[in-house]
């Protein structure tokens, strides 16, 4: 937990001096208080960075009236299926989709590069487009004959899985980063990847307690790693830290 002395983001807004918030009431499925919400800043910014949705927060008065509209699904969708022998899995639950993994546009080799679950509890599979919807599968040395981009460990069944595309690092070792949440008869739990390619990745480094499911990202406004935890509570099951 860091301690913010009320930290103000790039948006106006003040956080609090314990932030995360700890000791969560764990019996209940009512929603915590949010800090902002209940103490708004005068003013929020908005210019920086994109606005994916505007709702009443951040709009004091309006005379425009708001309109929702259906999205259109690509007619060729799924862009990918299992097809490929590790995809298929011996016929034992094919798949071939992100599991969390990750989808990303590398702008330094102009290519949407695709991570995915290949293969139920199998593999990491690596996938490239122009476009982001004709994808194909290129084959790897890391693996013969096939596009894993983690070697087969024995025992060790992948689950859930985060992949982030870093332009902000220093170090070109460390442009691609990845979690896994493994599942093995002796221990489960994460590991984390980095790589220069994606694609050849360096010794793991195991992580603290974690579930399936737990993932990753960077908050470019604040600079910050943020890890969501997937955990479990007798009461509630499964849970988000």
């Amino acid at each position: 937990m860091e301690n913010n002395e009320k930290e103000i983001l790039y948006n106006g807004i003040r956080l609090p001096e314990a932030w995360p918030p700890r000791n969560l009431c764990d019996t209940t499925l009512s929603p915590i208080s949010v800090p902002y919400l209940e103490n708004p800043p005068t003013v929020i910014c908005i210019d920086t960075g994109r606005q994916l949705f505007v709702d009443d927060f951040l709009i004091e008065d309006t005379n425009l009236k708001r309109d929702f509209h259906n999205p259109r699904l690509y007619e060729d969708n799924p862009v990918l299926k299992p097809e490929t022998q590790l995809e298929i899995n011996n016929g034992k639950y094919p798949v071939a989709s992100p599991f969390n993994d990750g989808v990303f546009y590398d702008a330094e080799d102009q290519l949407f590069k695709m991570w995915y679950h290949a293969g139920w509890f199998d593999g990491v599979g690596y996938a490239i487009s122009e476009d982001g919807l004709h994808w194909h599968r290129p084959m790897l040395d890391v693996a013969p004959a096939t596009n894993r981009v983690l070697p087969v460990r024995e025992g060790y069944r992948r689950d859930g899985a985060a992949v982030w595309l870093d332009p902000q690092t220093d170090d070109p070792n460390q442009r691609f980063k990845m979690f896994v949440y493994f599942r093995s008869p002796g221990w489960s739990g994460g590991e984390v990847y980095t790589s220069f390619d994606g694609i050849h990745w360096g010794k793991p480094v195991r992580t603290g307690p974690c579930g399936d499911n737990t993932t990753f990202f960077y908050n470019a406004f604040r600079k910050k790693w943020v890890y969501s935890i997937r955990t479990s509570n007798r009461t509630l099951g499964r849970t988000r830290s």
